[in-house]
């Protein structure tokens, strides 16, 4: 019976030996990808007493103080990703993404214009979430269309299994990827994040004409500097890498001989409480799920799989032992 024993504790040992490898160096590459088909829409506002300072084109570049709230529309374009995974002979996913910024009763899926607004379509790993060089890809701000948009570093959402480090992500305005820097971790609804933030001091970005009265002067036409800064802070979830908490403080400003003249936009927009909640409802069981396939099983199966064995191999070779014959039971044989 103990030599029985043995030998299952010897399967079930292997078994979980087998199961511990599968878990980490398949199963977790199975799981560790983000789909083609995603789709989603995160909102974004100014803090309650915190309003937005920006120019209202259709005020008549009248100089404006008032909340604003931010919708990022995500569509998985998966005809996309599957052709340009083939292009690319690499797993790519091709996401659109619609991000519109205006006042809290704009209805951004209206055929209206808004204040600002741009039209991304990025491709990128969905394994590392790295955005990747694809002829498909595109910009369209303000009409104008960018082809092929050329995308770097991070766009969407951080790698899975994040890492305390710098990483790159893109920015929309300079359109290059900047450093965003690890400060520090912490838990948002109860889920462990790690923090980074993106900064980008005071940059000019172009030189533009606009109407002396605008700016203070007497004459009729005035060349101005644009110029452009933001603090970007993003709390991840660092098992799937995913956003649940971002904020962007920006402030954009004319420039007139090196002083400036007329905010354009300066304004601290955050994750809506409803937005930040949805996410963490949405990715705590994946984060869950991840994490067990990344180490719970890989480790517990390696222990316990060792274990057993182990114990099944004492287990055979105790059983199989013959017990030894004294010297009065081999005279009584006899």
């Amino acid at each position: 019976m103990s030599k029985k024993l043995g030998t299952v504790a010897l399967f079930l040992g292997a078994f979980l030996l087998a199961l511990a490898a599968l878990s980490k160096f398949y199963m977790y590459d199975q799981l560790a990808v983000v789909p083609l088909n995603h789709e989603t829409t995160s909102l974004s506002s100014t803090l309650p007493g915190a309003d937005a300072e920006y120019l209202d084109a259709d005020a008549g570049l009248k100089s404006t103080v008032g909340p604003l709230k931010n919708t990022k529309a995500i569509v998985g374009n998966v005809e996309a990703g599957k052709k340009a995974s083939k292009a690319l002979d690499r797993d790519v996913a091709v996401w659109d993404i619609y991000d519109c910024t205006d006042t809290p009763d704009f209805n951004c899926g209206s055929k209206e214009t808004p204040l600002a607004a741009t039209q991304d379509r990025v491709a990128f790993d969905r394994h590392t979430g790295m955005a990747v060089n694809w002829e498909g890809a595109y910009s369209e701000v303000d009409g104008k269309v960018i082809k092929p948009g050329e995308f770097k570093g991070l766009y969407f959402k951080f790698p899975f299994d994040a890492q305390k480090k710098t990483y790159p992500f893109w920015d929309g305005t300079l359109r290059k990827a900047t450093p965003a820097k690890y400060v520090g971790e912490g838990k948002v609804k109860g889920m462990k994040v790690y923090k980074y933030v993106q900064t980008i001091a005071p940059i000019k970005t172009s030189t533009i004409d606009v109407p002396g009265s605008l700016v203070g002067s007497e004459d009729a036409t005035v060349a101005a500097d644009q110029i452009y800064s933001s603090v970007s802070t993003y709390w991840v979830e660092p098992v799937t890498g995913v956003l649940l908490v971002g904020q962007t403080a920006q402030d954009s400003y004319l420039e007139i001989d090196g002083q400036r003249a007329l905010t354009t936009t300066k304004a601290t927009l955050k994750y809506t409480e409803a937005n930040t909640a949805a996410t963490v409802d949405d990715f705590k069981s994946k984060s869950l799920l991840l994490k067990g396939v990344q180490t719970y099983v890989p480790v517990g199966g390696a222990i316990l799989g060792l274990v057993l064995i182990g114990l099944g191999l004492f287990t055979r070779r105790s059983s199989g032992a013959e017990p030894r014959r004294s010297h009065k039971d081999e005279l009584v044989s006899h």
